[in-house]
């Protein structure tokens, strides 16, 4: 692979424009990303399905304690004494490559998030595979654009173009992707670098498309028109998960905090560890990503919550269910936190469409019981998804794009936007100097504080004599 990139970078300094090379680039880098996003969720499946294994729904089942733990442990030693380095915080690491300038970023980082992903979330710690696969598409873009000689500006520009790719790619979203690297990593790109981003996106998430028969990672069934008369209570959802979104952030935050400021990482891996499998324990809704409860809750299907938990043979019973749905919207974000601040390696995004979902089930199907209503309880999920992911991750245009394209519900982007809109309003509202952490990035604080900039000139090719 190398000498046919160094034969194509010699070809393309002989006869390409600069241009033509860039969106070569940006092409390779969608190829490659798409690769490893599909390769990934392969790895995920497959180390899930050998720890589910003989689980029974019907009885407690205890190994559920030990899956977790062993996950977040493994990748920890994995981290420390075979990588020999963090890979774990995916986009919180591409925007420090970024903020600092330094545009290198190893071979090996193509890769080792991918594998510790897998452990970790193949072995049911409550996260998702967007942050490390962000991180590997950074990767291959600061790698490719390095082996076609690329001046630093360049390469600085392909890492936010891979790790908007990962994202394309992981989520089978192209618009989600290019989104990505604009609202939440905050690029700023002239007309080339933006076509050369849409393309990478767009092959990246075509490329994971095909290694899945092209087929929607979240299926749904489910069809209704707008119906204007649920706008009302549409509203009520988004206010509800804008004050749920501070919580979710706080707690995750505050447990982050907590595990990566413990100086013996052994107690942080042990620590994290034991609360994602006691959680999971008990919710095994929490067990890895979730998104078959998601997919059950969105279907109109029920959620089997307790099943083969502490409190399985329950799931049926209205006050179960309650106490469910409510434990694990409690204990989500803290999960989270824990997945990748304790050694393991998760991403935040996907638990954010968990709990959204969750939210949105409780609150269609609390109306429905408590007072009599007829709603469609799955269209309220939906709208929960959207804006949980908007309120924490202060990026609600990439929050509705995702939705819209993971689930083919474009029909309802008006009822996304005003749940999206109301959500993150009452998020600036209570709490106005908040932000998405791993980034330091809020829409609104960066509308306040934009200024014009004179454009900076980028030469096309790194000089022959610098390494």
């Amino acid at each position: 692979a190398g000498r046919r990139l160094r034969r194509l970078r010699v070809v393309m300094e002989r006869d390409a424009s600069q241009n033509t090379l860039v969106i070569i680039t940006g092409f390779l880098v969608g190829l490659f990303t798409g690769s490893i996003a599909a390769a990934l969720k392969l790895l995920v499946s497959m180390v899930n399905e050998l720890c589910l294994l003989g689980i029974d729904t019907d009885v407690p089942n205890w190994p559920i304690l030990l899956y977790p733990l062993a996950g977040v442990a493994i990748t920890a030693l994995f981290q420390r004494y075979v990588v020999g380095r963090q890979c774990s915080r995916g986009t919180y690491l591409i925007r420090r490559h970024i903020d600092s300038g330094d545009s290198r970023i190893s071979p090996f980082m193509m890769f080792d998030p991918m594998i510790g992903c897998s452990v970790t979330i193949g072995m049911g710690a409550s996260g998702g595979t967007e942050g490390p696969v962000a991180l590997c598409g950074s990767a291959v873009g600061s790698n490719v654009a390095r082996a076609l000689r690329l001046t630093p500006s360049w390469d600085r520009l392909m890492m936010a173009i891979g790790a908007g790719a990962g994202i394309a790619a992981i989520f089978k979203a192209p618009m989600g992707g290019v989104l990505f690297a604009l609202e939440v990593l905050q690029m700023e790109f002239t007309t080339i670098p933006m076509i050369a981003l849409v393309l990478a996106c767009i092959l990246a998430s075509s490329t994971a498309s095909l290694f899945s028969n092209f087929t929607l990672d979240i299926d749904f069934y489910q069809s209704m028109r707008i119906d204007v008369s649920l706008m009302g209570w549409v509203a009520l959802l988004g206010v509800l998960c804008g004050l749920y979104c501070i919580y979710f952030n706080y707690t995750k935050n505050r447990t982050a905090g907590c595990f990566l400021g413990m100086r013996n990482r052994v107690w942080a891996a042990l620590g994290s560890g034991a609360l994602l499998s006691v959680s999971a324990f008990v919710f095994p809704a929490l067990f890895g990503t979730g998104m078959d409860v998601v997919e059950d809750l969105i279907n109109g299907r029920s959620a089997e919550f307790l099943a083969g938990g502490l409190f399985t043979g329950h799931s049926g019973e209205w006050g179960w269910v309650v106490f469910a749905a409510v434990g694990m919207l409690l204990l989500k974000g803290a999960l989270v936190g824990a997945a990748y601040s304790g050694g393991g390696i998760s991403g935040d995004f996907v638990p954010t469409l968990f709990a959204g979902c969750v939210l949105g089930f409780l609150f269609g199907q609390g109306m429905n019981t408590v007072f009599g209503m007829h709603m469609p309880v799955w269209y309220f999920c939906l709208m929960g998804m959207a804006a949980v992911m908007a309120g924490t991750v202060h990026a609600p245009l990439m929050a509705i794009f995702i939705l819209c394209e993971t689930t083919d519900t474009s029909g309802y982007l008006v009822a996304y936007l005003v749940a999206v809109a109301l959500c993150y309003a009452t998020v600036k509202v209570v709490t106005p100097k908040s932000w998405y952490a791993e980034t330091g990035h809020d829409d609104m604080m960066m509308i306040r504080m934009w200024k014009k900039t004179p454009e900076i000139k980028i030469s096309g090719r790194r000089p022959r004599g610098r390494k």
